[in-house]
């Protein structure tokens, strides 16, 4: 990494410089958020003394791809910046490093830096490299160092010239993983052929998720949007080189940095050294390694949606209830001091105090005792224990209102367990509880932290399943139904009876109701029971 120095400036000039992203607007991608964050976070560390005038342009190749996004932008950008001389202009990432290297006509004396351009294999002749290289040794380390017990890494990727000169990295690190670790590559399947082989996977295997997109019915899915299905579909951990792919349901890993990227640029801008900003780190997501139980994390490692502590989230009560405490001890003292031969009756006092405080927190604790319970037995199904209609109703309101101002897909499952009433009447309604219960196990066990479990009535269940669109809950569902398919539930008689399950699969639609979705999904139900149950149907 080099030292980004400006060139003197005559006293009072004013200094400007241009940044050049390839992707657009920080809503539409997760990397430019996070590239925005540390850019903007290393500015803020240097005051306004020195701050120059930043101008920015986003090439928008997330959404149009590089060819759209780069014809014409030339002619715009001699034509809007002609009366603009700029000291520095750095172009962020691959698009906007070929496009400015293919015009050194533009921005002329500015001094220019290409940042974060290394998949590319190529080198710029007009400015200064700033090259980023995923370092896949480490990242496919921390498979073995975190879940030891995993013995196959599946590598997921497409057959992009960038994605294949990864591959071709990976597979060097894989031959100092020779005999810990077999190395497996899908790189040419389209994303329900993906999901089919996702479902195949047992405990001993493992994902490592690229930056790359998968056709999906006609179109192309991005590397976040791959991220998010896969991340509902797959019944094993998956890691990642890059930390804009970091999700909810992604374990994470050893991943480039945008954030890091972000404070480079800033460095740049300002004319001070960038060869001590680390731009990859170890990154998780706290809830995804929880569910997996995954251990010996590095230090130093930063985990993403970690639940708030204690004092984080009742910082401010915990201070001022100790300054009550402190004020009261020092009136006490000052009163014992300056009424010293009333100390018998201020002990009295004292004492009938604390006597009456013990009670009204041992009321207090009641009330919050029985207000929990209370709040519990309305919103759990008390002989399996999970959500239950009232609660799971409350949820998909929620949910769907979510889902309408951030865009996000929402699925529910409506779950009957067939020929319920034969296993009451064969083997008797202890057994059918037995069975009820060991169905709502599974759910609550099998599915992602985001999603809800909750029993309806009787033998009839709801799954709803938050960021997720009605193809990848139908693999979901599907692995839910071949699990409950290997059930054993003991009978009283010393037999054991089988259990199937038949499901119903619908997602939110403009207008939705908690009641107009799950209506739909018992449609798709009624259609799995008439075409002969054990199975699941979409809406």
């Amino acid at each position: 990494m080099a030292l980004a120095l400006f060139p003197a400036q005559a006293a009072g000039a004013e200094r400007r410089v241009l940044v050049l992203y390839s992707l657009g607007p920080d809503a539409m991608s997760n990397w430019q958020r996070l590239l925005h964050d540390g850019m903007v976070d290393e500015l803020a560390r240097r005051g306004t003394a020195a701050m120059p005038v930043i101008h920015e342009e986003r090439l928008d190749a997330n959404r149009v791809g590089a060819v759209a996004a780069t014809a014409g932008m030339a002619p715009h950008l001699r034509s809007k910046y002609a009366r603009v001389r700029f000291d520095v202009v750095v172009a962020e990432g691959q698009v906007a490093a070929l496009f400015l290297g293919a015009h050194p006509e533009l921005f002329p004396g500015a001094a220019r830096f290409y940042v974060n351009y290394g998949h590319t294999g190529w080198q710029p002749a007009d400015g200064t490299p700033v090259a980023v290289h995923p370092d896949f040794d480490r990242a496919v380390g921390i498979v073995t160092r975190t879940a030891p017990q995993v013995r196959r890494l599946v590598v997921v990727g497409d057959s992009s010239a960038r994605v294949q000169r990864w591959i071709a990295a990976i597979r060097g690190a894989a031959a100092r993983h020779a005999g810990r670790l077999a190395f497996e590559y899908w790189t040419d399947q389209d994303f329900d052929q993906v999901a089919r082989k996702l479902a195949t996977l047992d405990r001993d295997s493992a994902l490592l998720l690229l930056a790359a997109g998968l056709n999906d019915k006609g179109g192309k899915l991005d590397p976040h949007e791959l991220a998010h299905r896969i991340a509902a579909a797959s019944p094993v951990p998956v890691y990642t080189h890059l930390d804009s792919l970091v999700l909810p349901g992604m374990v994470g890993g050893y991943v480039v940095s945008g954030e890091g990227i972000g404070r480079v640029i800033a460095r740049i801008l300002l004319g001070g050294r960038t060869d001590d900003i680390p731009l990859q780190r170890y990154v998780f997501d706290a809830p995804t390694v929880e569910r997996y139980g995954l251990r010996d994390l590095p230090p130093g490692a930063k985990l993403l949606n970690r639940p708030d502590s204690v004092w984080e989230r009742y910082r401010w009560q915990i201070v001022s209830g100790l300054t009550l405490i402190v004020l009261q001890g020092v009136l006490i003292s000052a009163l014992v001091v300056a009424l010293r031969e009333r100390r018998r009756t201020l002990a009295a006092l004292n004492d009938e105090r604390d006597h009456l405080e013990e009670r009204v927190q041992r009321r207090t604790l009641e009330l919050r005792t029985a207000n929990s319970m209370l709040e519990q037995l309305a919103t759990t199904d008390p002989l399996t224990g999970i959500a239950n209609r009232r609660k799971m109703t409350e949820q998909i309101e929620a949910e769907l209102e979510r889902g309408r101002r951030f865009g996000h897909p929402v699925s529910v499952l409506m779950v009957d367990i067939d020929f319920f009433k034969r296993i009451n009447d064969s083997f008797g309604h202890d057994t059918g509880d037995r069975a009820i219960v060991a169905v709502a196990t599974l759910l609550a066990a099998a599915l992602r932290t985001i999603d809800t479990a909750a029993r309806f009535g009787g033998e009839e269940f709801v799954v709803l399943m938050p960021e997720t669109e009605e193809a990848v809950a139908a693999v979901a569902a599907e692995r839910l139904r071949a699990a409950v398919a290997a059930l054993r539930i003991d009978a009283d008689d010393g037999g054991e009876v089988t259990l199937t399950i038949s499901i119903g699969v619908a997602s939110a639609v403009t207008g939705d109701t908690p009641s107009t979705l799950l209506m739909r999904a018992d449609q798709a139900l009624y259609r799995a029971k008439q075409d002969g149950r054990n199975r699941v149907v979409r809406f």
